[in-house]
């Protein structure tokens, strides 16, 4: 080998230590080194990248995933553009140091100490589905939340415009930069943008499970941020763009309108279709209701109100309820048994993971008298609420009777089931395949609804472990089975239409194309997945000094092997650890881990983050583990 290669040889490996320090815990190592992004800007190494404004010996930081400042420089200040904790990983030790730490007044909630304790307790199991993602483990003392839209502060000679820029958080601001009066407009652009056409961790963007609700902002602020006419962009993951900067967020924002979009059905086949199929609802006085009003009689032997729906034997008036929702359903129930003088509660089924659907079971009477079915898969977060982060658990575990499998069949009295796994709104979904009264019916869950109702779709959400391609799988199901009624919930029971179902499975397979369009990996199975590494059980319960196991799972949907690097911030609660994970292509790695809690780990709520890294590479993941330690 040549002298030049050995060279290149030692660059690379330089490049690459840079990179991969760059990205890692500030108390692990030094960042070695700021490299020029613009005239007096300066740009940390690794991903995410924070910047530098630089003044002589003066630095001002915008977000701080890094503790050390440019070699030769002492910061003034810092400015965060958002909460997540990538972004300021560092920012306590500036302001252990006497640093102001700046940031937007929306990131109260997930920065201080009061509001990051709050969502850690209000989101372990999560009953709702608003959320936020990638929130510190313990929140900012000393962090100032006042920065406003159109907020202006002046630095050394630069001036400092603040945007509000929401969509890949609720908090989420930007910064304009110009140096002197007429110096060229820099943008600063957090997570707002990370490189033409994509978005980083895309499901951030899922501000709720089923509209648009963070997609529309975020494009509206790529719009804003390209009103502003900036000649650079400066994003924290992806290259710097001093070409084209405008267009770039144009073209980005054309990729985020398009999936806001696709979040809706009824968008999809009445606009972008067009001549939409008409269809009838079955019980439609019932839609989109609560189970508040009185029972709708669908069939001979099957009643619905809201999302409950009872089923009866024509044999001695024995009822099987489907989906028990809270204490207004468990009354409900006991209404229609007195007035259609039914028999006994023999049976209950949830049809998926959602607390809506099943929390109605803690008020039944004779708990012991009844059993409950639901399929494998949906019965592991509902016994075990601890184990898998979702939204709309209870956190009170059920005991489920009868787990049966995809393709299985159960049954009752006269009818027969035939049991599916149908992911959609939620990979803890079931349907299944029965005749009531001569029809054939399809339970569908919240999945679908009329096209007119809810636009048309439970929706999808990397939180609940939902995504296109599931959705045009289960749609393809339905499509297969070409049953007569389509027994939706939410009081959405609707007639079967076969082009409405292709329609379904057409919307499915456009919005994953969308989705992968978006992705910064190309794969939004990768990159809409917050949980794709994780720690199971999620949240643990323990003394101080006790040991903990648990199963760290890495799942890879990429079409190439993995190996990560998984490393856990003990923040003095535990030892921090390091472990290594080799993920073939589209499959799923385990590992036993174990930790130890220091014996004076204070009691309450303790959060453990853990950074996950593919060589220099971060990954977009949330993951963490969570530990209810008793006093």
């Amino acid at each position: 080998m040549n002298r030049r290669s050995l060279v290149a040889l030692a660059c690379l490996a330089l490049l690459t230590a840079a990179a991969w320090w760059g990205g890692a815990n500030p108390d692990e190592k030094k960042a070695p080194g700021w490299n020029e992004a613009a005239p007096g800007v300066l740009r940390s190494p690794g991903l995410p990248a924070g910047y530098a404004l630089v003044d002589g010996d003066k630095a001002l930081l915008i977000d701080a995933p890094h503790a050390e400042a440019p070699a030769g420089t002492k910061v003034d200040l810092v400015l965060l553009t958002h909460h997540h904790r990538d972004s300021c990983a560092a920012a306590g030790r500036f302001l252990a140091a006497g640093v102001t730490v700046r940031a937007p007044k929306e990131s109260a909630a997930e920065l201080t100490p009061d509001g990051v304790r709050k969502y850690w307790r209000e989101s372990l199991p999560l009953r709702s589905s608003s959320t936020s993602y990638l929130v510190l483990p313990e929140g900012l003392a000393g962090v100032d939340c006042s920065l406003k839209d159109g907020d202006a502060l002046d630095w050394r000679g630069w001036r400092i415009q603040v945007v509000a820029s929401p969509g890949h958080s609720r908090d989420h601001v930007a910064y304009l930069v110009r140096r002197g009066e007429d110096g060229s407009p820099l943008l600063f652009c957090g997570d707002a943008f990370a490189e033409a056409g994509k978005l980083w961790s895309p499901y951030t963007t899922d501000w709720d499970h089923w509209t648009d609700a963070g997609l529309k902002p975020a494009a509206a602020s790529l719009r804003k941020l390209a009103a502003l006419k900036p000649t650079t962009l400066l994003p924290a993951h992806g290259p710097v763009v001093t070409r084209d900067a405008v267009a770039a967020l144009e073209r980005t924002a054309v990729h985020v309108e398009e999936m806001a979009f696709l979040k809706s059905f009824e968008r999809f086949t009445k606009q972008r279709l067009g001549d939409a199929p008409r269809y009838d609802f079955l019980a439609k006085e019932q839609a989109e209701s609560n189970g508040s009003r009185p029972w709708t009689k669908v069939s001979d032997h099957l009643f619905l109100t809201g999302n409950t729906y009872v089923l009866t034997s024509r044999d001695d008036g024995a009822f099987l309820v489907v989906d028990p929702w809270g204490e207004r359903g468990a009354r409900q129930v006991a209404t229609l048994k007195k007035d259609r003088s039914l028999g006994k509660l023999e049976v209950v089924m949830f049809s998926h993971a959602h607390y809506d659907h099943y929390d109605g079971v803690y008020l039944l009477p004779d708990r012991d008298s009844f059993e409950i079915w639901t399929l494998d898969k949906v019965a592991v977060p509902i016994a075990d609420p601890a184990l898998l982060r979702a939204p709309f658990l209870d956190a009170r575990p059920v005991r489920i009777d009868r787990t049966p499998k995809e393709g299985d069949a159960l049954t009752w009295r006269e009818y027969r089931f035939r049991f599916h796994h149908l992911p959609g709104q939620s990979e803890f979904t079931m349907g299944w395949e029965t005749v009531i009264d001569g029809k054939r019916c399809f339970f569908t869950a919240d999945n679908w609804f009329h096209q007119d109702m809810y636009s048309g779709s439970g929706g999808w959400m990397g939180l609940n472990r939902s995504w296109p391609l599931p959705y045009a799988a289960s749609a393809g199901k339905v499509l297969r089975a070409a049953p007569e009624w389509v027994l939706a919930e939410h009081g959405g029971p609707f007639a079967f239409d076969a082009e409405d179902w292709r329609r379904r499975v057409t919307w499915g397979e456009v919005s994953a194309k969308a989705a992968d369009a978006l992705s910064a990996s190309g794969s939004h199975r990768h990159d809409w997945d917050p949980s794709r590494v994780r720690v199971e059980p999620m949240l643990h319960r323990a003394k101080p000094g006790a040991t903990l196991k648990g199963t760290l799972v890495a799942s890879n949907v990429l079409a190439r092997r993995q190996k990560l690097t998984v490393t856990l911030e003990g923040r003095g609660l535990t030892a921090d650890q390091t472990w290594e994970l080799e993920v073939e292509p589209n499959a799923t790695a385990r590992r036993e881990v174990t930790l130890r809690l220091g014996e004076k780990v204070p009691a309450g709520r303790q959060v453990l983050a853990l950074r996950v890294a593919e060589g220099a590479t971060v990954d977009p993941c949330d993951a963490f583990l969570a530990v209810d330690v008793e006093p």
